[in-house]
């Protein structure tokens, strides 16, 4: 994993920095924060500020949140405390100190794992995990009353781990666009293409070291990180992604299909700076285990064993090429056959269905940190 940018930007200086630009801003102090944490009963807690104001994107009506790791065991069901208190709107969350010491030992593990099975484990991290992965990712950057971020030491940790879900995500955005232009869709294509940037510009942002899974905040940070924050991202994807996400925001259908090309190179750098290029052309698949209930002479709901229902065709299936390129020989019948899949949940191209194993011996021990 290519982390050059992680050493050009000075993390601990951006959050102290734009914590305390927030707190100016808002006429309150630390303390405020520490008082209002007592007063819910954590005296021996850690305060933590986080979200929005340690990344300096909070506006006039964003909430304080809160996070109190504590020594005192907390229940899983725990929820947030919402505070109002001159004209301040705050959330107090409690974490358990050992939870998170486990969260941030677990986090340390998976991010030296193969990337399908980084993906995959990751994926049911909350089940499994006291502390959440938006909290998590929360901690990583928060500021303390005391004014220091004591946590940006797991940061090298989330790094592959958040760059790998929005590598996914870009992944499955671009087979879906690819799909939606040979079926004769044009705007759909548009619109996965749209999520394909979005995507896109999130793992190289991550992959710079500012994480960051709220969607809202993806295009304000990226030009902020382009234009004011030098180093942070891979120069080759600034431009690119730059130059398609104005292509795609125009309104030009005959020029999809260019713009769908423009992703193989996107996902070829990606691919590469993190340590898994033979993933850039790889189009994994897997078919949802379903039981077929047919509506009428067109359509069924598939059962799923998670209990959910999805609606898609009851044609059989078209079978996916083993290769991304191979989508281009695909028929518009056959590509709306797969499209119809994906969009019912009956089949994901989600990278989490490459044997990990394979890729373990591909890329042999590339994921794994020095002892």
């Amino acid at each position: 994993m290519d982390h050059r940018s992680l050493q050009t930007v000075n993390y601990p200086d951006f959050v102290t920095a734009n914590a305390a630009a927030f707190l100016r801003g808002r006429n309150i102090g630390f303390e405020l924060l520490a008082t209002l944490a007592r007063e819910q009963g954590f005296e021996d807690a850690q305060v933590l500020l986080t979200s929005s104001p340690v990344h300096g994107i909070a506006t006039a009506t964003s909430d304080i949140d809160l996070i109190c790791v504590t020594p005192q065991p907390v229940s899983r069901g725990q929820m947030a405390t919402q505070i109002h208190r001159d004209g301040q709107h705050c959330e107090i969350l409690p974490i358990g100190a050992q939870d998170l010491e486990r969260a941030f030992a677990d986090l340390a593990l998976l991010s030296r794992r193969a990337l399908p099975q980084r993906l995959a484990d990751y994926q049911r991290w909350d089940a499994s995990h006291a502390v959440r992965k938006k909290y998590l990712e929360r901690i990583v950057y928060a500021v303390a009353t005391d004014g220091h971020a004591h946590h940006l030491g797991h940061l090298p940790a989330l790094v592959p781990v958040a760059a790998a879900q929005e590598y996914d995500a870009f992944h499955q955005s671009r087979v879906c666009a690819m799909l939606a232009g040979r079926a004769g869709e044009p705007e759909a294509a548009r619109g996965y293409l749209i999520n394909a940037c979005l995507f896109a510009m999130a793992a190289a942002l991550s992959l710079g070291g500012w994480v960051l899974s709220n969607k809202k905040w993806t295009l304000r940070r990226w030009h902020e990180a382009a234009t004011s924050r030098r180093g942070l991202l891979d120069p080759m994807l600034q431009d690119r992604l730059t130059a398609l996400w104005s292509a795609v925001c125009e309104f030009a259908p005959a020029a999809t299909a260019l713009e769908i090309a423009a992703l193989d190179e996107i996902a070829a750098r990606l691919a590469v700076l993190m340590d898994a290029p033979s993933l850039a052309d790889a189009l994994p698949h897997t078919a949802a285990s379903c039981t077929q209930a047919a509506l009428d002479k067109g359509s069924a709901f598939l059962i799923g064993d998670d209990g959910r229902a999805r609606l898609a065709t009851t044609a059989e299936m078209q079978a996916p090429p083993p290769e991304f390129a191979g989508l281009a020989t695909l028929t518009s019948t056959q590509a709306a056959s797969l499209l119809r899949g994906a969009r019912s949940g009956a089949l994901s191209f989600s990278l989490t269905a490459i044997d990990s194993r394979a890729e373990d011996e591909d890329k042999e021990d590339t994921h794994a940190l020095a002892d």
